[in-house]
């Protein structure tokens, strides 16, 4: 491809140099940078790739993006724009084509639910006979035959755009994705055309990149401003959250809002809940409709789900009726709500849960499970918003008998100083012990649970590893526990009581 071509649907870049300059391949990491290649210099949180322009244009790169003029001098050609991140998404979008124009694609966003949403929403597609891509937490679904381990949330757009280019070229018809609120910031899915999009809650996370709760807001409502701009764009919003509410009044009057959630006025609405450990029946009222829908998902925050992944489905163009009758089928969400244990006396649950809000919510879905005790271990990751922690400690305390609070992922930091950070919000005499090792946090709480006691394994759900000082451990709680459960089963339990509670 010619640099003309390739900056054709740029916003007014300034180039300096031939424009019929062949690329053969693009990429943001001068590492990569050669003949043939356009670096982008990306302004990152920890490094900016202004810096490493030198390094690519001395591999030879055969032209530059960047928000800088070019130094004098410079033969290379140069291409001076106002967002380098707005480039590569726009650029990579040309470089493979548009994909995105070939696909209907349905993007989820929000603090908690996103990654249940996608994986049910793409389930009810596929089973409908419409091939569907993935991009999310869990996994990569390309349209092969095999999944694909998901590096990012929300892959960077150079990324992006390619994966999209793999669905299309496999057959795929659509594509959900988690949309984070940092790929929305850093406009990693600029330019692509949403049909349908989907608000799940927001409370509080990533404050150490957003600062505050209404520019983590902002972000999120990027989303939603490139839906308004589509012909058949749909915006479907959790109406029982209150920035769900503020959503909804900003674009109420465009005509392409689906609301979900418990109120009266929810286009998608749940009555008469039930749930047991065995999944979750309700009705769904719809449009003077009325739908008995039974889902193998437990939780008040898991009808929220369901009820986001069939509204989208059913603006995606799938039969009501039908994608309710599929709903029961669903496998079960990795690492979300997800029971490790036999069925017998002693309950075993891991979850994702790693915010208070989320922590907050999946504890009281266990709490209507009436165990005689609910012990619940759980840490709160490095090198993250460390505002959060107390508020993890404080809601694991207030639904649960007994607390473990241990290691995450302490990433760089020292482990002592996240523990110690959350520990503070535990109050006087809380049931809580500390124990950094978390294979030993996760014995210790199976160890001492009695029969009719539930035992949550908080804060890691699907991962299969511990990130400690830059590098990962292979660790999962779903296995590990399952190994410690099958360890334990001839060996008598220690009386709990018999640890003195810490603060």
């Amino acid at each position: 491809m010619t640099l003309r071509s390739l900056i054709s649907n740029l916003e007014k870049p300034v180039v300096s140099g031939p424009l019929d300059t062949e690329i053969t391949t693009l990429t943001y990491d001068s590492r990569q940078a050669g003949p043939g290649s356009a670096f982008f210099a990306l302004r990152g949180v920890k490094a900016d790739g202004h810096r490493f322009i030198q390094r690519a244009l001395a591999a030879g790169c055969s032209a530059i993006f960047a928000e800088t003029a070019p130094p004098e001098g410079c033969a290379t050609p140069w291409v001076h724009v106002k967002s380098s991140r707005a480039a590569l998404a726009l650029a990579a979008a040309t470089w493979y084509e548009q994909p995105g124009l070939k696909l209907k694609l349905a993007g989820i966003t929000g603090t908690n639910g996103k990654t249940t949403i996608a994986f049910l929403l793409h389930y009810l597609l596929n089973t409908a006979q419409r091939r569907t891509g993935l991009l999310g937490t869990l996994y990569y679904d390309l349209g092969g035959a095999a999944l694909e381990p998901a590096t990012h949330t929300t892959p960077e757009s150079l990324e992006l755009q390619g994966y999209l280019a793999t669905m299309a070229e496999a057959g795929c018809r659509a594509a959900v994705m988690e949309v984070s609120s940092h790929a929305l910031d850093q406009q990693r899915v600029l330019g692509l055309p949403f049909e349908v999009g989907i608000f799940t809650n927001l409370t509080q996370d990533h404050l150490d990149y957003h600062k505050t709760m209404e520019a983590y807001y902002a972000a999120k409502v990027r989303l939603f401003e490139t839906i308004s701009h589509q012909d058949h764009g749909r915006m479907i919003i959790n109406s029982d959250d209150s920035w769900g509410r503020k959503l909804i009044t900003r674009y109420e009057r465009t005509e392409r809002v689906l609301t979900y959630g418990y109120g009266v006025h929810a286009t998608f609405r749940a009555i008469n809940v039930r749930y047991d450990q065995n999944g979750t029946t309700f009705e769904l009222e719809f449009k003077g409709r009325s739908f008995l829908v039974r889902s193998p998902l437990i939780g008040d925050f898991n009808v929220h789900n369901t009820l986001a992944a069939l509204a989208a489905a059913h603006a995606m163009g799938l039969n009501l009726r039908e994608t309710v009758r599929h709903l029961q089928d669903a496998p079960q969400v990795p690492g979300r709500l997800e029971r490790v244990s036999e069925v017998g006396k002693t309950q075993v649950f891991v979850d994702y849960a790693h915010t208070p809000d989320a922590l907050k919510n999946v504890l009281q879905t266990l709490r209507e499970l009436k165990p005689k005790r609910l012990i619940t271990v759980f840490g709160c990751g490095g090198d993250r918003d460390s505002s959060k922690r107390p508020l993890m400690a404080a809601a694991a305390q207030d639904a649960s008998d007994i607390c473990v609070l241990t290691s995450d992922n302490p990433r760089t930091e020292d482990p002592q100083r996240i523990l110690a950070d959350a520990a503070r919000g535990f109050t006087r005499g809380a049931r809580a012990v500390q124990i950094e090792d978390r294979r030993t946090a996760i014995r210790t709480a199976l160890e001492n649970a009695r029969d009719g006691d539930i035992v949550l394994i908080a804060g890691k759900g699907h991962e299969d590893y511990q990130e400690i000082q830059g590098v990962r451990h292979p660790f999962d709680d779903r296995r590990v526990a399952r190994q410690l459960l099958s360890e334990l089963r001839t060996q008598r339990a220690v009386d709990f009581s018999s640890d003195p509670p810490t603060r």
